[in-house]
C-alpha cells in the first residue's frame, strides 16, 4: 500500500505501540494515566498493567514511562523489555542491564560514559551478548513452544544474579546523577500466563525478581493478559506484597476510538487535503466485532488494503466493500487449516454460542463429548478457538477471524 500516494508521510494504520515520538498519538484511559503517573512518581514503585491482548496494554505502559521521562523524573530504555519463555533470572538480569547501557551510550552525556561505573557495565553486556551467540538462540528460549510447559531452560550464566543487580545499582546512580531524580523504570512485557509462560517457571521467576525489583531507584511495570495481577496474588506471595498498584486496561469507547483515527490522519498526512480511503462505518463495524482491539482492527485493514487496490480500482472502502472482503479473507485462513466440513460446523456452534462447553457443542452434533473434545483440541492449535477454565469446566470461544468469517451467516 502506498500511503505517499494518498497524501501520508508514514501508515496510519501501523499496529506499532505507542513511542516516544507518537505520545500525542495516545487516547483514552486517562483516569488510569493519571492514578499511574501519581503512583509511579514516588519512585522505587511497582506496577501491575494487564488487559486482553491488542486492546493496548504496550502502548498505555509505554506513554505512562515516556511521559515520566519527558518529566525527567525517570530515564527508561527505548524498548520495553520482552520476556521470552524459560528465562532464568541472569538471562533476565542481563538483558534489562544491556538495554540501560545500550539507552545510555546513545543518548547518555559524554561524562556519564566515561565513567569507571558504566564501562564496566558495558564491558560485561558485551562479553555476555557474545557468549549468548556462541551457546545459541535456545539459551533465550526461542523456538520453544508457548503455552507449552518448557521449564528451566539450560542457559550459558557468566554473572551471578547478585553481580547483576550490583551493576543495576551503579547504572542508576549514574542516572540520578544525571538529573532523572526518581531513578529508571522498567517495562516486561509478555508476561502471559499459560499462553506465553508456563505457571512453575513464572512463579520462580517471579520469585527470583522479587529482590531485585526492590532496588532502590528503580520502578517497574508488569505487563501482561488478563489475569497477570490474580496470578501474582495467588502463586507469587513474595512479590504481591510489594506491588503498589494494579491498572486493568479495557478497550476504548467508541467516541475515543473515533477521535484516535482523528488523529492519526492529522498526524501522519502529507497533504492537509489526504483523507483515510476507509469510511468511519468500516473502522465501528471492526471495533464491535473485535470487541475494541486495536492491533487486530488495524491488522485485518492492512492485509484488506493491497487486496482493493485502493487509489487505484477504488478512492474509498465502504462498509458493503469491506465486509465482504473480510469475511473472504478470514475463511481463507480457516481453510488453510485443512478442517472437515464436520469440524466447520463446530467451529461455526462455538462462533455462534460465543462461549461454550464440551457437552452443549456434543448436544447441538449429536455426537459424543470425546469426538468433539479431539476437534477442539484441533481447532484450539490451529488458533481457531481459545479456552478460559472456571472451576473444573473448560470454556471454548471463538477466534476472531473465527468471529468474522461465520457471524453474518444466516
Amino acid at each position: 500500500m502506498q500511503w505517499q500516494s494518498l497524501g501520508f508521510n508514514a501508515d496510519p494504520l501501523s499496529t506499532d505501540p505507542i513511542f516516544r515520538e507518537t505520545l500525542k498519538l495516545y487516547t483514552g484511559h486517562q483516569n488510569e494515566i493519571n492514578i499511574c503517573l501519581n503512583v509511579l512518581s514516588e519512585g522505587n514503585r511497582r506496577v501491575v498493567v494487564e488487559g486482553a491482548r491488542g486492546v493496548g496494554t504496550t502502548s498505555f505502559s509505554n506513554f505512562i514511562r515516556f511521559s515520566l521521562q519527558e518529566k525527567k523524573l525517570f530515564f527508561t530504555p527505548r524498548n520495553e523489555i520482552r520476556v521470552d519463555a524459560g528465562w532464568q533470572i541472569e538471562t533476565l538480569l542481563s538483558v534489562i542491564v544491556a538495554n540501560i547501557v545500550r539507552e545510555i551510550e546513545l543518548f547518555g552525556s559524554e561524562t556519564i560514559n566515561k565513567d569507571k561505573r558504566f564501562q564496566n557495565a558495558k564491558a560485561l553486556s558485551a562479553r555476555i551478548a557474545e557468549t549468548y551467540r556462541s551457546f545459541g538462540v535456545d539459551a533465550f528460549g526461542v523456538g520453544l513452544n508457548y503455552g507449552k510447559n518448557a521449564g528451566i531452560v539450560t542457559q550459558p550464566i557468566l554473572v551471578p544474579a547478585a553481580v547483576l543487580g550490583h551493576h543495576l545499582e551503579d547504572l542508576v546512580s549514574l542516572i540520578q546523577s544525571a538529573g532523572y531524580k526518581k531513578g529508571i523504570i522498567i517495562q516486561l512485557n509478555n508476561l502471559d500466563v499459560g499462553e506465553v509462560h508456563d505457571e512453575t517457571h513464572l512463579k520462580y521467576l517471579f520469585n527470583a525478581l522479587r529482590d531485585y525489583s526492590q532496588t532502590n531507584g528503580v520502578s517497574w511495570l508488569f505487563v501482561g493478559d488478563v489475569g497477570l495481577r490474580k496470578f501474582i496474588a495467588q502463586q507469587v506471595d513474595r512479590l504481591d506484597d510489594i506491588i503498589s498498584f494494579e491498572v486493568k486496561i479495557g478497550s476504548l469507547s467508541k467516541e475515543e476510538f473515533k477521535d484516535l483515527i482523528l488523529k492519526r490522519v492529522e498526524f501522519y498526512r502529507s497533504n492537509l487535503k489526504a483523507e483515510m480511503p476507509i469510511e468511519m462505518d468500516v473502522f465501528l463495524y471492526l471495533f464491535d466485532i473485535t470487541m475494541g482491539r486495536l492491533r487486530y482492527i488495524f491488522g485485518l485493514l492492512a492485509r484488506l488494503l493491497p487486496s482493493l487496490h485502493v487509489g487505484d480500482l477504488t478512492d474509498r472502502i465502504t462498509l458493503d466493500i469491506a465486509k465482504s472482503m473480510l469475511m473472504k479473507l478470514a475463511r481463507a485462513r480457516i481453510e488453510r487449516n485443512d478442517i472437515t466440513p464436520a469440524e466447520e460446523q463446530i467451529l461455526k456452534i462455538v462462533v455462534y454460542k460465543k462461549e461454550c462447553i464440551i457437552v452443549e457443542i456434543a448436544k447441538e452434533v449429536k455426537k459424543s463429548t470425546q469426538y468433539v473434545g479431539k476437534v477442539l483440541n484441533k481447532l484450539f492449535e490451529a488458533k481457531l478457538v481459545k479456552t478460559r477454565k472456571h472451576g473444573k469446566s473448560k470454556y471454548y470461544s471463538p477466534s476472531l477471524d473465527a468471529v468474522i468469517a461465520y457471524t453474518d451467516l444466516e
